[in-house]
């Protein structure tokens, strides 16, 4: 049997942003027995477990000195630490140290022969964070300037330790961090509702939006992430690309690519910003690909085959060489999507994930490995 190739030369696949489950050690256990290096594990979010469990959970335990806690209708900021911000930060730290655990033990069986994996972080941005997390009010954060700027520079500064935590505890050969902000279409557009449902937040400025992303990136890069994408949710226009690509420590490496919803511009773009060394997360399902109608019905995850030619084959008619799809790091959903995963059961979650790294190998096997 040949040698796998390089990472240069390979296309990687990624574990889910959020998986079902209650238990982080079964979980981490699972993904990570399934995504061997190259390919890249996760730290997911397990949203069954509650608010605590959530992307947004998580996010309000990385904020300095503004607590939060939680409501009828969510969390919001408040003036003092309470239980609820206590069991989130309990819940994350946990999180982290049963990844380490599980590393530990499959390093010790030689299950890391080729190398320690790489590890993949999911963090809430703070555009998406201002826009689901509320003031004392019990309005959303955007509408307060003042709070925007502290959420966005609090979230930058609780960074540094988590990610450190994370390098100290799980030793990942490499620290991919991933933005997800699947409000920030709605943000710009002024279509984020009030709490009262009656009337939308007006549209934050580009300006603002570009300032936030870039505080929280420059504290990603400065605690030692090797990469930083930029997940929307949505496809890559040329504003986010003069916004978040060429504004030193601020940059991002990449972004999000919703494979089932690109056009025939979309995908022209994707491919210039692939020869320029631009990097994407490939969301290779369509929502609803991995949840059964009901306990009885099997989810239709598609076939390796067919996951491998939504990326293939528009990158075929555009005359990209096979080698350029080493571009892509593959993933079942896009941000938008996330929340498919934590709904569906948990032998059709892994299904998925085991689905998306055999479409990686078999785009590899094309590039000539």
């Amino acid at each position: 049997m040949s040698p796998r190739p390089s990472s240069a030369t390979q296309v990687t696949a990624s574990a889910p942003a959020t998986m079902p489950g209650l238990a982080m050690p079964g979980v981490a256990e699972r993904l990570e027995a399934e995504l061997a290096a190259p390919h890249l594990p996760s730290l997911p979010a397990l949203p069954r477990r509650g608010h605590h469990g959530t992307q947004l959970g998580r996010a309000t335990a990385l904020l300095s000195e503004l607590p939060a806690e939680l409501t009828s209708y969510g969390w919001r900021l408040t003036q003092r630490p309470g239980a609820d911000r206590q069991r989130a930060e309990r819940q994350l730290t946990a999180d982290v140290d049963a990844v380490a655990d599980v590393r530990g033990a499959a390093a010790e069986s030689g299950a890391h022969a080729d190398g320690a994996p790489g590890l993949v972080l999911h963090l809430l941005g703070p555009v998406s964070l201002a826009a689901q997390l509320a003031v004392p009010s019990g309005e959303k954060v955007l509408v307060d300037h003042g709070a925007r700027r502290d959420v966005a520079a609090s979230l930058a500064a609780g960074l540094g330790e988590h990610l450190a935590h994370v390098r100290r505890a799980c030793q990942p050969s490499s620290l991919t961090v991933v933005l997800d902000e699947a409000d920030h279409s709605r943000v710009r557009a002024g279509a984020v509702p009030t709490v009262s449902g009656y009337r939308t937040i007006r549209s934050l400025p580009r300006d603002e939006t570009r300032r936030m992303i870039g505080e929280v990136a420059a504290a990603v890069r400065a605690a030692g992430a090797e990469r930083i994408l930029l997940d929307l949710g949505a496809p890559v226009a040329a504003e986010h690309l003069e916004d978040h690509l060429t504004r030193g420590d601020e940059r991002v490496d990449g972004f999000g690519l919703p494979v089932t919803r690109l056009d025939t511009a979309d995908w022209e773009r994707a491919a210039t910003l692939a020869e320029q060394g631009v990097e994407f997360l490939a969301g290779l399902l369509h929502p609803g690909e991995v949840v059964g109608v009901d306990a009885s019905t099997p989810a239709a995850v598609p076939e390796v085959s067919t996951l491998a030619a939504r990326l293939a084959q528009p990158w075929h008619r555009l005359g990209m060489a096979p080698s350029s799809l080493a571009a892509m790091l593959l993933t079942p959903f896009d941000a938008a999507h996330h929340a498919q995963l934590a709904e569906a059961r948990e032998t059709e979650a892994l299904r998925a994930a085991t689905r998306i790294r055999d479409a990686a190998e078999a785009l590899t096997d094309r590039m000539g490995g």
